[in-house]
């Protein structure tokens, strides 16, 4: 008998970065979905949650950082764990870190990644943090790396 599929949203409004996401992690264990926009995302999320959300930066109406916040302030959604995955360094010339999104937001996603990743690399990730891994589930660090684990 199979396991149900975890059910896994982006936020994008880049839809080649969703048609990424959905190559890469579609699969006999994940099924994926995509949202336009933070108010969008955050509208599904709050009708059917899903096991895991890939969430960018910059995005029209509303931006990762407070789509992020919104999420991790519902005590309903609050514990679903987010990848932020963005080009905003690219774009801008800024880098984050998870430690920077805290101080700014009192809040840190689960993972901070830049595009481009590679697409075995989040893979591991998201196997890692949804425990369908071969290692134990536990927090996942910038180099998506359990803590305390080296390369």
């Amino acid at each position: 008998m199979n396991a149900p599929l975890k059910k896994i949203l982006v936020i994008d409004d880049d839809q080649s970065a969703v048609a990424f996401v959905r190559a890469a992690l579609e699969s006999e264990k994940y099924e994926v979905a995509g949202a336009d926009d933070g108010l969008a995302g955050l509208s599904l999320v709050r009708k059917e949650p899903p096991d895991l959300i890939i969430l960018d930066i910059y995005m029209p109406r509303q931006p990762g950082f407070y789509t992020l916040r919104d999420l991790k302030r519902d005590p309903k959604t609050k514990t679903i764990p987010v990848i932020m995955l963005t080009s905003v360094g690219k774009r801008l010339g800024i880098t984050f870190s998870t430690q920077d999104i805290y101080d700014f937001l009192g809040i840190e996603p689960d993972v901070y990644l830049e595009k481009p990743v590679d697409p075995m690399f989040l893979r591991k990730i998201t196997d890692r943090l949804l425990g369908m891994g071969s290692a134990e589930n536990g927090r996942v660090n910038q180099k998506g790396l359990q803590d305390g684990e080296s390369k």
